[in-house]
């Protein structure tokens, strides 16, 4: 197990340098890992109702 994922924190405007650097944009390193964030607390949000519904049924 790998652990969770930290919250992402958005780049500072002068992070960017504006030169479409494509994948290496700071920008997007961001969406990517707060996509993924995003899905982690999806999925734990998801875990704990399921837990709480399992235990309410017993």
């Amino acid at each position: 197990m790998s652990g969770l994922l930290p919250e992402p924190v958005a780049p500072e405007d002068w992070e960017c340098c504006g030169s479409d650097c494509g994948d290496a944009c700071v920008w997007e390193l961001y969406y990517r890992d707060k996509a993924a964030y995003d899905a982690q607390q999806r999925d734990i949000a998801q875990l704990q109702q399921t837990t709480q519904k399992d235990a309410d049924e017993h």
